[in-house]
Protein backbone atom coordinates (compact mmCIF):
# COMPACT_ATOMS: atom_id res chain seq x y z
CA UNK A 1 0.00 0.00 0.00
CA UNK A 2 1.28 3.65 -1.00
CA UNK A 3 2.36 5.93 2.06
CA UNK A 4 1.51 9.54 0.76
CA UNK A 5 -1.20 11.99 1.74
CA UNK A 6 -3.43 14.12 -0.15
CA UNK A 7 -1.05 16.93 0.29
CA UNK A 8 1.96 15.02 -0.48
CA UNK A 9 0.39 13.23 -3.50
CA UNK A 10 -0.68 16.81 -4.82
CA UNK A 11 2.97 18.03 -4.70
CA UNK A 12 4.39 14.88 -6.02
CA UNK A 13 2.21 13.62 -8.34
CA UNK A 14 3.62 14.86 -11.82
CA UNK A 15 7.62 14.46 -10.81
CA UNK A 16 7.53 11.48 -8.22
CA UNK A 17 4.23 9.75 -9.33
CA UNK A 18 4.13 10.20 -13.23
CA UNK A 19 4.65 7.03 -14.27
CA UNK A 20 2.26 5.39 -12.58
CA UNK A 21 -0.46 8.35 -13.30
CA UNK A 22 0.52 7.35 -16.91
CA UNK A 23 0.06 3.43 -16.55
CA UNK A 24 -3.11 3.48 -14.86
CA UNK A 25 -4.41 5.93 -17.33
CA UNK A 26 -3.05 3.75 -20.48
CA UNK A 27 -4.60 0.67 -18.73
CA UNK A 28 -8.12 2.62 -18.45
CA UNK A 29 -7.43 3.24 -22.10
CA UNK A 30 -6.72 -0.18 -23.03
CA UNK A 31 -9.71 -1.45 -21.58
CA UNK A 32 -12.37 0.76 -23.12
CA UNK A 33 -10.25 0.77 -26.96
CA UNK A 34 -11.23 -2.86 -26.60
CA UNK A 35 -14.91 -2.69 -25.49
CA UNK A 36 -16.01 0.33 -27.26
CA UNK A 37 -15.79 2.72 -30.10
CA UNK A 38 -12.28 3.46 -30.68
CA UNK A 39 -13.29 6.85 -31.83
CA UNK A 40 -15.01 8.36 -29.43
CA UNK A 41 -12.38 6.73 -27.00
CA UNK A 42 -9.59 8.09 -28.42
CA UNK A 43 -11.65 12.14 -28.24
CA UNK A 44 -12.43 11.15 -24.37
CA UNK A 45 -8.70 10.63 -24.58
CA UNK A 46 -7.20 13.21 -25.91
CA UNK A 47 -10.05 16.23 -25.91
CA UNK A 48 -11.39 15.68 -22.16
CA UNK A 49 -8.72 13.45 -20.23
CA UNK A 50 -5.75 15.33 -21.33
CA UNK A 51 -6.81 17.90 -19.04
CA UNK A 52 -7.68 15.90 -16.06
CA UNK A 53 -6.39 16.52 -12.92
CA UNK A 54 -6.25 13.20 -11.32
CA UNK A 55 -6.59 13.63 -7.05
CA UNK A 56 -6.20 11.46 -3.79
CA UNK A 57 -8.78 11.86 -1.74
CA UNK A 58 -7.14 9.44 1.42
CA UNK A 59 -8.18 6.18 2.60
CA UNK A 60 -6.62 4.50 -1.16
CA UNK A 61 -9.42 6.47 -2.89
CA UNK A 62 -8.66 8.36 -5.89
CA UNK A 63 -10.94 10.84 -8.09
CA UNK A 64 -10.14 12.53 -11.67
CA UNK A 65 -10.99 16.39 -11.76
CA UNK A 66 -12.36 17.03 -15.39
CA UNK A 67 -12.41 20.20 -17.03
CA UNK A 68 -15.71 22.23 -17.64
CA UNK A 69 -18.35 21.34 -19.79
CA UNK A 70 -16.16 17.92 -21.08
CA UNK A 71 -18.29 16.50 -23.76
CA UNK A 72 -18.82 19.98 -24.96
CA UNK A 73 -15.31 19.56 -26.03
CA UNK A 74 -15.75 16.49 -28.12
CA UNK A 75 -15.05 17.60 -32.21
CA UNK A 76 -15.19 15.22 -34.88
CA UNK A 77 -17.25 12.61 -32.82
CA UNK A 78 -20.76 11.20 -34.28
CA UNK A 79 -21.89 10.26 -31.06
CA UNK A 80 -24.54 11.95 -28.74
CA UNK A 81 -23.96 13.46 -25.68
CA UNK A 82 -25.97 10.81 -23.45
CA UNK A 83 -23.85 8.05 -25.31
CA UNK A 84 -20.07 10.55 -24.74
CA UNK A 85 -21.07 11.20 -21.46
CA UNK A 86 -22.03 7.40 -20.56
CA UNK A 87 -18.46 6.79 -21.72
CA UNK A 88 -16.68 9.39 -20.02
CA UNK A 89 -17.90 8.06 -16.97
CA UNK A 90 -16.93 4.70 -17.34
CA UNK A 91 -13.33 5.83 -18.34
CA UNK A 92 -13.46 8.44 -14.97
CA UNK A 93 -14.06 4.82 -13.16
CA UNK A 94 -11.22 2.68 -14.69
CA UNK A 95 -8.85 5.20 -14.24
CA UNK A 96 -9.61 5.36 -10.86
CA UNK A 97 -9.62 1.87 -10.31
CA UNK A 98 -6.17 1.85 -12.16
CA UNK A 99 -4.98 4.49 -9.75
CA UNK A 100 -5.81 2.11 -6.57
CA UNK A 101 -4.48 -0.70 -8.51
CA UNK A 102 -1.13 1.22 -9.16
CA UNK A 103 -0.81 2.42 -6.12
CA UNK A 104 -1.31 -0.96 -4.63
CA UNK A 105 -4.34 0.22 -2.69
CA UNK A 106 -6.75 -2.92 -4.51
CA UNK A 107 -6.31 -6.02 -6.49
CA UNK A 108 -6.22 -5.99 -10.39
Amino acid sequence: MAEFTPEEFEEKKYTDYFPQLQTAYKRAFNDLNAEYDSTLVHALDQQVLNESQPHYEGDGEFSVELPENPIERLEDVVADDEKAAKLLDLYVEGIEHHLRVVFDFEEE
